[in-house]
């Protein structure tokens, strides 16, 4: 058996970035689309933009920033600060995982 564990922040005690939300930056950050990033992890793009505005609305600061389109193309790409977020959750996340192992309850027959 192993253990597993799913951890989120929350601001005033509603969800901002769980494993899900995490998804969601991770793929806009790799295909420069909200709608691909919707695509490829299965939720539709509205339900993708509603979540994107509302951890905006709770951390108070942008997450993305989009081009609109054109003879370039549009896109999105994530801000500095969604960066932070992103690799502060990845390191904690690292880090409890690490200690589940370190206590010997990772894994067991």
């Amino acid at each position: 058996m192993k253990f597993r564990f799913k951890i989120w922040g929350e601001v005033d005690e509603k969800p901002v970035l769980g494993p899900g939300r995490f998804r969601l930056l991770a793929a806009v950050k790799s295909s420069g689309s909200i709608n691909s990033a919707a695509k490829e992890i299965g939720i539709s793009y509205r339900r993708s933009w509603a979540q994107i505005r509302e951890m905006e609305r709770l951390l108070g600061y942008s997450l993305i920033a989009s081009k609109r389109g054109g003879k370039s193309g549009g896109g999105t790409t994530l801000t500095p600060r969604a960066l932070k977020l992103m690799k502060q959750y990845e390191r904690l996340c690292r880090r409890i995982d690490k200690a589940i192992m370190a206590l010997g309850v990772g894994v067991t027959e």
